[in-house]
């Protein structure tokens, strides 16, 4: 009978339209995501040196698309396909006849579930199939390599068809056990709660084989096997069915053969009398009261009154009846215990930079809670959406339910209110979590208003959520499939969009637009207003969706969506009919706004049109790159910020100096042209009379013709007006110019000369648009290129002066000394000047601060924060003293009196150093949290030491625009760095420190795009000059010891301190650390800046 029940199975699967569904969605996502990366679609592609048709990209493909978030959509098809093979045959009542066959129990029990396992990996045999025809249409792309089946197999085999059998038949035996879906359900999320576990338990580099081991779908494995493999291994090498692939494929398999026999162990034909429970419940005995009344004319009459109050009052009694039936079931209990767990999880294990921590501030915990408890969430709702249009039906109480006086409208909307309701209390249950978290570790400074606008925010947005999924599960006859259309909009349609370069908004199910995320510094940004609108469209939309599901609600036996509109036809009123008009209506006018206000903010620019207009400038202005242009010698700024409205406006007096040996009559000025509509140049001139040659607004580019050359020698200035204003009504995606912690640089002003920085970068898009191959940056060899440093294309040192103003209650900083400080007008203002020449690399910054102030030697040492950032304020003023004692001991003299420490919010992740003044994120030094001990770092005191140390490897010697600068100024700064941490930490710390390092330059070097290089031609490739080179110089550091090293290094630097073109190289540097190292060590010289060579230790005669 095996053979029978197999084949009926199997065939049963053949014939259900969902396996098709199924089958289509699978093929159909892999073919379009394979035509896109080959090129197939005229869509703007970056250069890469993995080949998309190798076993690890393949591999790689398929494991993503079955982890963390993307593995719910198998969940939900294993649980279609194969859970309900035996639940079935109860649903349908066909149960007895098994009772009275002679069918052996072996062969109905692995018959149902083999034919059921065959369907499914039939079904996702079709995600290679997609994938290898995909690859096939973008034949002769540049990463495709060549075609070998099993480079698609394989990876399947590995990976795919074992996760099928386990997971399946966990499904399968909880399912049947249970005579429950939602307990297959419930699995599936445990599943992705481990893997989401074995995700943050990476976080710690120590536990990777742990990880690897215990996840289930492979994808650790997968990693730490392959983590290190260079693009060359990724794109020939077969994965390695060894060592952890081999082990957890092993140990997962073992795991799902167990639950097999189990199961089978455990299975009687008379499990389908009496299912098991999870959680059963002692019910007491009741006494059943017939009949109390002793005729019928003592039962009191009743009269069913239908108006408004009676239907809300009805509504509202269902709503509370559905939520009771949801938070007492066991499934509601384990998703809140599971959020709860995720969020635990990630507080304990999460970290950012080496293992470091933030302090509990609110809006870190929010985003915590957000993200453990998001999850199931999203989960909870489209199962639950589900489960509550589905219960009566599988309860076979629909017809009891149709035949009542209560309309399709209360009985979806008392069960969109008692899901809603529900979610409601887990977000309570959420922010107590959280505020629970700060209490424990001693953190009483939380904000109850973040934790309510956290909880209003959510409760709009899951709201949507909800309401779309109730409305599809309205519309669609089968559960599953609604399950599976629930999916596509929220986690699937937003990854296509991507993958497609559709940038349009109002095709991003329920986002709320580029809002900032929550700063202390800057509250909320403004972004309410936009947040509103958007979901406002959103609503409007599930709405009109919910009076569609409402229309073609279940009251009855028919099935097809017209014939159930048909049936309800009669009882809808006309006032639905209406109210589908409106509905339309608003979420049109909502998303043509939407839509107008974004075209208005990028002026109509997307990724495919800004290809083009890099092309255009290249095309048409290359020319000018031969064409000679003054320098910038001095730049007097006057910057006027309006923080309320997000304005500044700014006059900047530029002076231009002829430093060649021809007369110059020909001006090159490129600005924001219509890419940046904020932007609105006023004036633009110099001082001399002149004719407009040509002035391109679209590419930014203005040339001008002079009646009176410059010559040789000779200067002319330059007038810059410039009015910034926020555009549109959805200008609080601006995170330069904000109400409260503005940053912006002098990338914001205009600039001299062609810039070949603005060409198209990518080889790929470069050889569809005819042009030729493009190098990152010049080689080591270009003497030219020597003649520009690599900041700036149109000044060497330049004076620097700026006068600014801004609101009453704001301080204004910029590079230099303060001259004077004044009110007037309710503004306040501040004039700095430099006392030497800087390079042309500046910053402005406006925000309400507090000030800590502290001394070392003559240089004065500012910290501004924010209140309630004083977290690490002693600490960075700590690694400025260290810092400034060190670097002046070994390197030379500290060119300026002071050091400033100038707090921004958190929009961007970085610090930076500007002459004697260092922007720093509120996100990476003021708030985070370091246990210092014997192995651990400190990332402010590193942080603000490697910025300190820009003082000199970038502010004194700079190199020029080619291969090898930034370890000049990157690298240097690293080991700089690295010394006072060593004195501060100690070496063992610093072992932690370098392993981190040198995971990160492994691992990142493998997605290397274009050609991995030495560091001494190190290309904006940070791996290299920030991993490597941390790695380079302080083993250099080991071998010719600390003093020899840092004497060349002293050499170096008193050479080309403040060196004018032709700017410096790495080679001179390398030149100098050569004459101090020993014969018998300069092939180490070699190995480390001048070849890629990687070390690994062998044991080759042990002893004892």
């Amino acid at each position: 009978m095996f053979k029978e029940i197999f084949l009926f199975e199997f065939k049963y699967g053949l014939k259900r339209p969902a396996t098709y569904l199924f089958a289509a969605f699978l093929f159909s996502l892999s073919l379009l995501l394979a035509m896109a990366a080959t090129g197939v679609f005229n869509l703007p592609q970056s250069d890469s040196l993995t080949t998309i048709n190798s076993a690890h990209s393949v591999a790689d493909y398929l494991i993503s698309t079955n982890a963390n978030a993307l593995g719910l959509l198998n969940s939900i098809i294993l649980i279609s396909l194969i859970a309900t093979a035996v639940q079935k045959d109860y649903q349908y009542g066909i149960h007895p006849l098994f009772f009275t066959k002679p069918i052996s129990k072996g062969a109905y029990f692995f018959g149902r579930f083999l034919g059921a396992f065959s369907i499914a990996v039939l079904v996702f045999s079709f995600s290679i199939t997609g994938l290898f025809l995909g690859c096939l249409a973008g034949y002769g792309h540049p990463n495709l390599g060549p075609f070998h089946i099993w480079n698609f197999l394989q990876p399947f085999l590995i990976f795919v068809v074992p996760n099928i059998f386990l997971q399946g038949i966990i499904y399968f035996s909880l399912t049947t056990f249970l005579r429950n879906t939602l307990v297959a359900y419930l699995f599936a999320i445990i599943i992705l709660v481990l893997q989401f576990a074995s995700g943050v338990l990476i976080s710690d580099i120590d536990n990777k084989t742990l990880a690897s081991l215990l996840e289930i779908s492979g994808e650790r494995a997968f990693i730490q096997v392959t983590e290190y493999w260079t693009p060359a291994q990724k794109n020939t090498l077969m994965l390695p069915f060894k060592n952890e692939i081999l082990y957890n494929r092993l140990i997962w398999i073992g795991v799902a053969l167990a639950v097999t026999g189990i199961s089978f162990w455990k299975f009687r034909f008379s499990q389908f009398l009496q299912p098991l429970g999870l959680f059963k419940k002692t019910e007491k005995e009741s006494v059943l009261i017939l009949n109390k009344y002793e005729s019928l004319a003592d039962i009191p009459k009743v009269n069913i009154v239908h108006n408004l109050g009676n239907k809300i009052k009805r509504t509202l009694f269902l709503s509370w009846y559905e939520l009771r039936k949801i938070v007492n079931s066991s499934f509601y209990i384990i998703i809140c215990v599971l959020g709860l767990a995720i969020t635990i999880i990630a507080v304990i294990l999460s970290g950012n930079w080496q293992d470091e921590k933030t302090y509990p501030v609110t809006y870190t915990i929010i985003e915590l809670i957000r993200g453990g408890f998001q999850f199931v969430l999203i989960i909870f709702i489209i199962f639950y959406s589900g489960t509550v249009i589905w219960k009566e039906k599988e309860t076979k109480t629909d017809e009891l339910i149709g035949v009542t006086p209560i309309s399709n409208t209360s009985l979806f909307f008392s069960k969109f209110m008692g899901v809603v309701s529900a979610v409601l209390i887990i977000l309570l249950i959420s922010c107590l979590t959280g505020i629970t978290i700060q209490l424990s570790e001693g953190f009483w400074d939380f904000s109850p208003n973040q934790y309510i606008v956290y909880i209003l925010e959510s409760t709009v947005i899951y709201g949507i959520n909800i309401m779309l999924c109730m409305a599809i599960q309205s519309i669609f006859s089968n559960k599953y499939i609604g399950f599976f259309v629930s999916l596509v909009p929220i986690l699937f349609l937003p990854i296509v969009l991507s993958v497609l370069k559709i940038e349009n908004p109002i095709l991003y199910f329920n986002n709320a637009g580029n809002s900032l995320p929550y700063s202390d510094m800057n509250g909320y940004g403004g972004k309410h207003f936009v947040w509103g609108i958007y979901k406002v469209y959103w609503l409007s939309f599930t709405l009109f969706l919910s009076v569609l599901g409402i229309l073609v609600y279940y009251r009855g036996k028919e099935k097809g969506v017209f014939k159930r509109w048909r049936l309800n036809r009669s009882s809808s009123s006309s006032l639905k009919y209406i109210s589908l008009f409106v509905l339309l209506g608003i979420t049109a006018g909502t998303g043509y706004y939407i839509y107008s206000q974004n075209k208005i903010m990028n002026a109509g620019i997307n990724s495919s049109k800004s290809e083009l207009l890099e092309v255009k400038y290249e095309k048409e202005y290359k020319y000018l790159e031969q064409v000679p242009q003054p320098r910038v010698i001095s730049v007097n700024a006057k910057i006027d910020i309006f923080p309320s409205k997000k304005a500044f406006d700014a006059t900047v007096d530029f002076i231009l100096k002829n430093k060649t040996k021809v007369p110059i009559d020909t001006l090159v000025v490129l600005y924001n042209g219509k890419g940046a509509p904020q932007f609105h140049y006023t004036i633009l001139q110099p001082n001399r009379n002149f004719d407009l040659v040509k002035d391109d607004a679209e590419i930014g580019i203005r040339i001008l013709k002079l009646h009176q050359a410059i010559l040789p020698g000779d200067s002319i200035h330059f007038q810059m007006q410039l009015d910034y204003r926020q555009v549109g009504a959805f200008s609080n995606q601006e995170s330069s110019i904000v109400e409260n912690g503005t940053f912006f640089n002098n990338m914001y002003f205009i600039s001299f000369g062609y810039d070949p920085s603005q060409e198209l970068s990518s080889n790929i898009a470069r050889k569809k648009h005819g042009l030729e191959e493009k190098q990152r940056t010049a080689p080591l060899e270009d003497t030219l290129a020597r003649y520009n440093n690599y900041i700036s294309n149109d000044a060497d040192w330049l004076d620097f002066e700026a006068t600014i103003s801004t609101s009453s209650d704001q301080t204004a900083i910029a590079p230099g000394y303060l001259q004077k400080k004044w009110s007037e007008h309710d503004r306040n203002y501040f004039h700095y000047k430099m006392d030497s020449p800087i390079l042309n690399f500046y910053a402005f910054q406006s925000a309400r601060y507090e000030i800590r102030r502290s001394r070392w030697n003559d240089v004065n040492i500012e910290i501004y924060y924010h209140k309630g950032h004083e977290y690490n304020i002693e600490k960075m003023i700590e690694s400025i003293k260290e810092s400034l004692s060190y670097y002046t001991t070994h390197f030379g003299p500290y060119q300026h009196r002071q050091v400033r420490i100038i707090e921004f919010p958190r929009y961007r992740g970085f610090a930076q150093s500007f002459p004697n003044t260092i922007p720093y994120s509120e996100e990476i030094g003021f708030i985070t949290r370091s246990e210092e001990g014997k192995d651990r770092i400190d990332m402010p005191f590193y942080v603000t030491a490697h910025e300190v140390a820009h003082q000199w490897w970038a502010h004194q010697v700079i190199g020029g625009k080619l291969q090898g600068s930034e370890m000049l100024s990157e690298s240097m700064s690293q080991y700089s760095a690295l010394m006072v941490m060593e004195k501060k930490y100690g070496r063992k710390a610093m072992k932690k420190f370098l392993k981190h390092e040198l995971n990160d330059y492994l691992r990142r070097r493998t997605f290397e795009n274009k050609k991995e290089l030495p560091i001494s031609r190190v290309e904006h490739q940070g791996y290299i000059y920030y991993s490597k080179g941390s790695l380079v110089l302080y083993a250099l550091r080991d071998y010719l010891g600390e003093e020899t090293l840092n004497s060349a290094i002293r050499t170096f630097l008193n050479k080309t301190r403040f060196q004018e073109p032709p700017y410096t190289t790495s080679t001179e540097l390398i030149e100098e650390i050569r004459k101090v190292t020993p014969d018998s060590l300069q092939y180490l010289v070699t190995d480390l800046f001048d070849k890629i060579t990687l070390y690994e230790k062998l044991c080759q005669r042990p002893q004892i």
